[in-house]
């Protein structure tokens, strides 16, 4: 899978903005281009209401014409170059619109800022950002505020090798660890003390997939806190994004039922990727 066409959500906050310079980055190394997607929610008014298109359709016009003078300047004060960035307005909730702009626009991943690098976490299992993942079927990239030009040469990949069955699932992630000349940390945790052979094949048939990337292995037996574990590799394997399948996954679960959760994503201040498993 190559990357063609990155999506970003805008809402022209510093957290957006910031995400836009990141995808400028990748487009920039994919050869790919951008597609920027604002919304414009405006509130229902029943049919019945004596002028009510008379008050929906000016309210519209002047917030549509807002977002072109915000799209205009976030052109003009970055440094696009070669990259070809097109600009669309939809009058929907913003899953709705990004939805509707992935199917039209054929895009290959979502790169989207968050306020905070404490809503890490609730960008991958939240309502609003899981139901993103769930209905655009494509990678999602989360781009902490804090974050300034993110390196993607060190990424963590955590692998429940129990639940691991076909490495296609990762083909997005090939192609964004190539273009990036990326090397991946392969991080699995388990309690289980003993049996680990018994993944083996798991991890030829991953070393096979990835073939000409630089790729390592670490197995971490333990049963302390999995918040402790995950930032403990990140900053002893110097990570500078971690990559997580969100459904189905064992590692996510273990996330939410800790208690240590909040510590952990007050911590993290590394981009988050997720690949919808279908």
């Amino acid at each position: 899978m190559k990357i063609n066409t990155i999506l970003v959500p805008m809402d022209y906050s510093p957290c957006a903005k910031n995400a836009f310079e990141t995808a400028l980055i990748l487009a920039k190394k994919a050869q790919a281009n951008i597609q920027v997607v604002s919304v414009s929610h405006m509130p229902h008014i029943h049919a019945e209401v004596v002028g009510a298109a008379s008050i929906i359709q000016p309210l519209l016009q002047e917030y549509h014409e807002q977002l072109d003078q915000q799209f205009e300047e976030l052109i003009s004060s970055s440094n696009i170059e070669e990259v070809s960035v097109t600009n669309t307005k939809y009058n929907a909730p913003l899953h709705d619109a990004i939805y509707s702009c992935t199917i039209q626009n054929e895009c290959d991943l979502i790169v989207t800022g968050t306020k905070s690098q404490q809503d890490w976490l609730t960008q991958l299992v939240g309502s609003n950002s899981m139901d993103m993942v769930e209905r655009a079927k494509i990678p999602v990239l989360v781009i902490p505020e804090r974050v300034k030009s993110p390196s993607f040469k060190k990424i963590g990949v955590a692998v429940d090798y129990s639940d691991f069955t076909d490495p296609e699932i990762l083909a997005p992630l090939r192609d964004f660890a190539t273009f990036n000349f990326s090397s991946l940390c392969f991080l699995n945790v388990t309690e289980k003390q003993h049996k680990l052979f018994v993944y083996d094949d798991v991890k030829l048939r991953i070393s096979d997939y990835f073939n000409g990337l630089k790729q390592s292995y670490h197995t971490f037996t333990d049963s302390r806190p999995l918040d402790e574990i995950l930032n403990e590799a990140i900053n002893d394997l110097g990570l500078g994004m971690l990559f997580m399948l969100p459904k189905n996954h064992s590692i996510i679960e273990r996330l939410i039922g800790t208690r240590h959760t909040k510590s952990m994503v007050k911590h993290i201040a590394i981009p988050l990727m997720t690949i919808h498993e279908k």
